[in-house]
């Protein structure tokens, strides 16, 4: 038989620890930023009482993860640290499964997730759209090229544009569809304008009767790692579908791997659905 709280809380809160929570708080207050606070603004930020938080401060900064410099407090060299321990723990495949799932639900469509080996891409994951799909050559574990996918592309538009350029300009493009790219010059239009706007769009230029539509997903430091994907039939996918509803879609399920990668720059789409918010 299950324990009932006697408290009126739930269960799980007999487990929390106050002074635990406000040690927290007081870190997030000092990563919230990019210079050193004082004492005052450490507790009109957490609600912790100056003394509490004095006392708090102190004991973090003997331990090595609070730095004092003046009447100003900053993280110390033990957050980094921990940081760093963190990031090495954290698997793309897994973090971004959650969201691969709730874009598939979302859109109807087969999601993927690839990274970016030279110029080539490798899809790591999959989750298949439970509407029929045909053939796709996409799948985990396939190599396929750079500059005729979406998911390429994505990442492609974000490295930098002379390294790009040099490479381009030593490439030949086949033509796999009437509407794949065959030239250095179109890829880097093509790239500048998926820089631009945040997305790129495969418009059947790999398969044809696939249209995919892609974003990048970013790590801590601000650098794409990866793209994710919506892919479908060209009939259930027409261009101007692809380029609107599906477009906020796949730019917010990429905007949440990248917060669980540590990314804390700019938004990377406009708002959230509920949804992929609660993925967070």
């Amino acid at each position: 038989m299950k324990r009932r709280s006697t408290t009126g809380e739930p269960p799980s809160s007999r487990y929390r620890v106050q002074a635990a929570r406000k040690v927290l708080e007081l870190l997030e207050a000092l990563a919230d930023g990019d210079r050193s606070k004082s004492l005052a603004e450490l507790t009109a930020a957490t609600g912790v009482p100056r003394a509490t938080a004095f006392r708090l401060v102190r004991t973090l900064e003997e331990m090595g993860y609070v730095h004092k410099s003046g009447n100003g407090y900053s993280l110390g060299y033990k957050c980094f640290i921990l940081g760093a321990a963190a990031r090495d723990s954290v698997d793309l495949r897994t973090e971004a499964l959650p969201h691969l799932e709730w874009l598939r639900d979302v859109t109807g469509e087969t999601t993927q997730i690839a990274v970016l080996d030279e110029w080539q891409v490798v899809y790591l994951e999959r989750v298949l759209s439970r509407q029929p799909v045909g053939y796709m050559k996409s799948r985990a574990g396939a190599i396929l090229p750079a500059y005729c996918t979406g998911l390429g592309k994505a990442q492609l538009a974000f490295r930098p544009r002379e390294l790009v350029g040099a490479w381009a300009s030593m490439q030949t493009f086949p033509r796999l569809t009437p509407h794949t790219i065959t030239t250095a010059a179109s890829l880097m239009d093509e790239l500048g304008r998926i820089r631009r706007r945040g997305y790129a769009l495969d418009d059947e230029e790999r398969e044809a009767g696939v249209r995919c539509i892609a974003a990048p997903v970013r790590d801590h430091d601000g650098e794409v790692v990866a793209a994710i994907s919506v892919a479908g039939p060209s009939d259930r996918m027409p261009q101007e579908l692809a380029d609107s509803d599906m477009a906020s879609h796949v730019l917010s399920a990429a905007a949440n791997i990248s917060r669980r990668l540590g990314y804390r720059g700019a938004p990377l789409d406009e708002a959230l659905p509920a949804a992929a918010v609660g993925k967070s």
